[in-house]
């Protein structure tokens, strides 16, 4: 039995769906909001919109793939998994670890005091790495136009 042979931009539509239907769910949570203090100004961000945004990211590097596969032009294997894998895991990993800093640590009337600060170095460290993760992209489609152009000449 042959096995059908995946694409890898299916995986960001798909995450992105899911990302879009949890967004859906937590608009009834008033309270998931990010709040983000600089200086004087507090920036309020609801959860949904994150998660819309982020979905909206995952449909335009699925697209990325997508044209890239179109147009015959073949990216590097293992940048694209490394690139995919992280790129879809991160963001679980993310939610999980948040959802235990909650559970672990109870808002009290005192988050001063509180000593979370290991589970909120790890949330950001898992953060940066998906951050960072999405400069593999840009990596493999500049080596591989590279490639592709360079062997046309």
């Amino acid at each position: 039995m042959k096995l059908i042979k995946q694409n890898v931009y299916y995986y960001f539509w798909i995450t992105a769906i899911v990302l879009i239907a949890l967004s859906i769910y937590w608009l009834n949570f008033e309270d998931a909001t990010l709040d983000i203090n600089v200086h004087d100004t507090y920036y309020v961000i609801h959860n949904s919109h994150i998660l819309q945004l982020i979905a909206f990211l995952y449909i335009f590097l699925g697209f990325i793939y997508w044209f890239f596969k179109k147009i015959n032009i073949k990216l590097i294997k293992v940048l694209t998994q490394l690139h995919t894998s992280i790129s879809i895991l991160i963001f679980p990993l993310y939610f999980v670890c948040n959802y235990l800093l909650e559970l672990l640590y109870p808002p009290s009337n005192f988050p001063l005091f509180d000593d979370n600060q290991n589970f909120q170095l790890l949330i950001t460290v898992i953060t940066l790495i998906g951050l960072l993760a999405q400069l593999l992209i840009i990596f493999n489609i500049i080596i591989s136009l590279a490639k592709y152009f360079i062997h046309k000449i």
